[in-house]
């Protein structure tokens, strides 16, 4: 006999129970070090995102890249004892800061001297010359030339500089001359002695009174001649009182000697480049060429330096000065003549 399976009463009959099936997925247990590896992950992930993206967006910068603001303004020299010092005025930065430092910024440039002690007077016109365009070549030294035998020059300037609000006139002989450097080349050789040295003495005391027109913002040289040269220093002096004295003494100290070459005189007066040179001889020979006058005329037209010329003679001058007053016709200058035999010797010289 058959038996029927038991009736399920709440099911319809004929129909098998289902048993239901877990099909989820397991949950694995997760710990707190997975945790903290993600987030390390993430915040590096963001942090590049975002440095990138800075980057991106930085300004770039105008101009000359990696250079600092510099100072602008107008540099100014200024003459003082211990040489020319250079002097930023009216600076300020270029971002426009309102926090910029002073308006005036001395730059730590100096220059003792003009050149350096010499061997040849030919040395030393080049290194003043300096190049074509008119620049001095040398470096500055901190000693005069010891030409003359005076020893080291010092010098003593007042930082003032020269302008046109600075300049004086003086004369030499009567003849003016106005600006606010002034160079005096003087004849001293043998023929100077002439009518018991009269014209040398005469010279020394015409040129010490020129001196003594002149204050402490103006600038001088004294430069005596024969075959050799004879400046007071290497270089243009201001002129105090202290150095007043000096080339009190210095002018006489000097004996007149020797033989008469006057090119190399003119080219180290010029080589100073003073705004007048005061130039006295009594020798028409050796003579100068046009050639040689035109040189001359060059160096003077580099510094607009005027020339004025004065000649010693006996009697009338000889061809109407020749190349002396040619000289200072081409430099804008005076010529004058003066007869020896009128000249006294001055006393106490």
């Amino acid at each position: 006999m058959q038996t029927k399976p038991p009736y399920h009463k709440n099911k319809p009959p004929g129909v098998e129970l289902l048993q239901r099936r877990d099909r989820s997925l397991p949950v694995l247990p997760q710990s707190s070090w997975s945790d903290m590896r993600a987030w390390s992950a993430s915040c590096i992930f963001h942090t590049v995102v975002l440095v990138l993206f800075a980057l991106m967006w930085r300004s770039q910068s105008r101009g000359t890249s990696g250079d600092t603001d510099r100072p602008v303004g107008i540099a100014v020299a200024h003459q003082t004892g211990k040489g020319t010092e250079y002097s930023l005025e009216g600076g300020s930065s270029s971002s426009g800061s309102s926090t910029s430092a002073s308006s005036s910024q001395t730059v730590s440039l100096t220059t003792n001297d003009l050149f350096a002690p010499p061997i040849s007077i030919d040395s030393l016109v080049a290194e003043l010359m300096g190049d074509s365009n008119g620049v001095p070549t040398g470096a500055a030294g901190s000693q005069g030339t010891g030409l003359s035998g005076d020893g080291n020059s010092s010098g003593s300037g007042t930082g003032k500089g020269k302008g046109k609000g600075n300049q004086a006139k003086t004369s030499f002989f009567g003849v003016e001359g106005t600006g606010s450097s002034f160079v005096f080349i003087v004849d001293r050789s043998d023929s100077m002695n002439a009518n018991d040295a009269s014209p040398l003495r005469s010279a020394k005391r015409e040129l010490l009174k020129s001196l003594a027109s002149l204050n402490e913002y103006h600038q001088f040289q004294i430069v005596f001649y024969n075959d050799s040269v004879f400046p007071m220093s290497g270089k243009m002096i201001f002129a105090t009182d202290a150095d007043k004295r000096r080339a009190t003494q210095f002018v006489r100290s000097i004996p007149g000697d020797g033989g008469t070459s006057h090119m190399p005189a003119l080219k180290l007066g010029l080589a100073m480049r003073p705004d007048v040179l005061f130039f006295l001889t009594d020798a028409d020979d050796p003579s100068l060429s046009l050639p040689q006058l035109r040189e001359l005329q060059e160096k003077a037209d580099l510094s607009r330096t005027t020339i004025h010329t004065v000649q010693f003679n006996l009697g009338p001058a000889a061809n109407n000065g020749s190349w002396i007053r040619g000289l200072a016709e081409m430099n804008r200058g005076t010529y004058k003549y003066l007869d020896v035999s009128i000249l006294s010797p001055p006393s106490n010289e």
